[in-house]
């Protein structure tokens, strides 16, 4: 057999189906030619028996019931068939030539209708869990020549077929059924059962199709509520809900719920597998208080919800509160500590530092008390007054501890006045003050005391050029004999005074001009010096002797010893 697909799927398909089957004889073959090689049921077709022998009887048989139109030859038939209408259209062709024996030829011609189904799925797959895709081909008859294919896309996954043929008036359809995890790229993916019928020589004719686009999700985990911690009566509070592992995320839905009310609440998505929503509640009563989180995919109604529910207890628990008056130094001061309004067991404590004063226990309300002696090192001393709540369900949190701080005051003199001293922008130490006539001088006055003390300067001398400035402040820019004295800090509040003074000594010009005086005889000394070595240097040099006698004494050599009275001319000036 011979077959050729002339066309695409989509198109109509014009092909021959060449059935040659040669009896082999003396003088003639035998051959039924099908076009097309596969019809549809209630479609058309045409058969054609011929022969080689010259002169030929020729009989062509087919089915019962089986209409058709002839038009024949000398040595062909051809039979044309307006409308299929039987699953068996299996030709019959016999020859005889001059030996009386007749060849036969006999072929299947295969005829399908176009009905395939895919089983129903979910409308929605679960991601990881394992499923079935099931095609239903049409019928076709012979079985064998129907091809089942699933492809993902455009890629065959899965290829099928079966090797009987069947009965012609068995409606028996080949089922391609494929098995597989549904998985996250599954989701909006297409799949699609491809039916085709075999022609022969590797060449198929697809007949029909049938696609779904898979839908998936993941919903593995139940709704997290974040904190459970009790909450405070009229206090607005966050509750927080968490669904993780989840997909698709933006198909999530997720709502509170407080006592069957849904409360109004923000979605937000922290990455691509979590769902978080928040929602603000203020607690009017205290007990304990239901609150409930749902999830859900609103757009996938076949998949089950998950809640989360918690019972939360809120309390009653107002804030401590601390009184520490402001006292004299020496009196004595009575620190209060108290709650008013409570609801649980209540602990109070009236702590200095981690130290505690004192502590008491109640279930409505409490007050404690100290008693301090005022001192100034106490002021700014801090006391603490704590108040502990125990809940009932202790398992879900620590202790509710308020705490309000106080802060002691105490009023005293001024004390412990302190100066700072600078001479030419350095820090000096220690007393007297030295100083030189054009230094610039800055002094700072500080002094404790509550309340703060006010500073003044007392300046024994008249000096000018003194500027003298708020908070203890004294600048001399420029230094003259008549600034020297005793400078004095006078720090004063309502319950005494305190003092500080400086000995500021400045250098006088009778003391330069006697330094002065001394460096310069010393220097005058080492030029007078120099001078005399100088001179004594010239003695001791060479000389010219002019207008000389000769020297008649054999005793002096010429030329090394001169004679008295004569001019000499010094050679070294």
């Amino acid at each position: 057999m011979d077959f050729r697909r002339k066309s695409s799927v989509e198109g109509i398909y014009f092909s021959v189906l060449i059935l040659s089957i040669t009896a082999t004889g003396i003088e003639f073959e035998v051959s039924i030619n099908v076009n097309p090689p596969a019809v549809e049921f209630g479609g058309s077709v045409g058969m054609n028996c011929s022969t080689t022998c010259p002169k030929p009887t020729i009989n062509m048989e087919h089915k019962a019931g089986v209409n058709f139109i002839r038009t024949k030859g000398i040595t062909w038939y051809h039979d044309y068939f307006p409308s299929v209408q039987k699953w068996d259209l299996t030709p019959a062709c016999s020859v005889k030539c001059l030996d009386p024996q007749p060849k036969d030829v006999k072929e299947y011609v295969t005829v399908y209708n176009r009905e395939i189904s895919i089983a129903v799925l979910p409308e929605v797959l679960e991601i990881n869990r394992t499923y079935r895709l099931e095609c239903i081909g049409p019928r076709v008859y012979p079985n064998n020549k129907l091809i089942l294919t699933w492809l993902r896309g455009s890629e065959i996954v899965q290829r099928d077929s079966t090797s009987e043929p069947g009965l012609p008036d068995e409606d028996k359809r080949l089922r391609n059924v494929f098995n597989f995890i549904a998985s996250r790229s599954d989701d909006g993916q297409e799949y699609t059962c491809l039916a085709e019928v075999d022609l022969g020589s590797n060449t198929t004719k697809s007949i029909t199709n049938s696609s779904v686009t898979l839908q998936t999700y993941a919903f593995m985990d139940q709704p997290r509520i974040l904190d459970k911690r009790p909450k405070e009566v009229k206090q607005e509070v966050t509750l927080t809900c968490e669904v993780s592992n989840v997909y698709p995320a933006e198909k999530m839905r997720v709502r509170w719920f407080q006592d069957g009310v849904e409360l109004n609440s923000e979605t937000t998505r922290p990455n691509s597998n979590t769902v978080r929503i928040t929602a603000a509640l203020t607690p009017q009563e205290s007990g304990l208080m239901e609150i409930v989180c749902m999830a859900d995919f609103e757009k996938y109604p076949s998949i089950p919800s998950k809640n989360t529910s918690a019972f939360i207890e809120v309390y009653a628990f107002s804030s401590p509160e601390i009184q520490v008056p402001t006292s004299q130094e020496g009196n004595l001061v009575n620190i209060t500590c108290h709650v008013l309004n409570v609801s649980g067991d209540l602990e109070l404590r009236l702590k200095k530092g981690n130290d505690i004063l004192v502590n008491g226990s109640s279930s409505t309300g409490l007050t404690i008390s100290h008693t301090v002696e005022a001192q100034a090192k106490l002021d700014g001393q801090q006391y603490i007054c704590e108040a502990e709540l125990k809940l009932q369900d202790q398992s879900m949190t620590s202790p509710v501890i308020k705490q309000q701080v106080g802060t002691l005051r105490v009023l005293y003199k001024p004390r412990d006045t302190i100066m700072t001293i600078s001479v030419n922008s350095k820090t000096m130490s220690g007393v007297p003050v030295e100083t030189t006539k054009g230094d610039e001088i800055t002094i700072s006055c500080k002094s404790n005391g509550r309340p703060s003390p006010t500073l003044e300067w007392v300046n024994p001398s008249n000096g000018s050029n003194i500027e003298i400035g708020p908070s203890g402040f004294l600048h001399i820019p420029y230094v003259t004999s008549e600034h020297r004295g005793i400078y004095k800090c006078r720090a004063t509040n309502q319950y005494g005074v305190d003092e500080k003074e400086v000995d500021l000594r400045v250098k006088g010009l009778r003391w330069i001009i006697l330094v002065v005086a001394v460096i310069a005889a010393v220097l005058l000394i080492i030029a007078l010096m120099a001078l005399y070595w100088k001179y004594s240097a010239h003695k001791r040099g060479h000389y010219n002797v002019q207008n000389a006698k000769p020297n008649n004494n054999l005793q002096i050599p010429n030329g090394h010893e001169h004679q008295q009275n004569v001019p000499l001319k010094n050679l070294d000036p």
